[in-house]
């Protein structure tokens, strides 16, 4: 698998979490909305920087860039 799918992958699996936590209602714990809000900005800045946190590990554990 490569970074990029590894990364798709990731952030698919988390938001699907967050979304599943969401559908509850409006008793949401702030925690959650606040992790979208973080997920969210940081893929926004990725597109422009190629740069996102998860990269760092991913790199660490041997997944290839191309």
């Amino acid at each position: 698998m490569t970074m990029d799918r590894a990364l798709r992958l990731t952030s698919g699996v988390f938001l699907l979490i967050v979304f599943l936590f969401g559908i509850r209602g409006s008793d949401v714990h702030w925690f959650w909305k606040l992790f979208l809000l973080f997920m969210s900005l940081n893929q926004i800045q990725s597109a422009f920087t190629n740069w996102c946190p998860v990269m760092s590990l991913y790199r660490k554990l041997g997944i290839k860039e191309c």
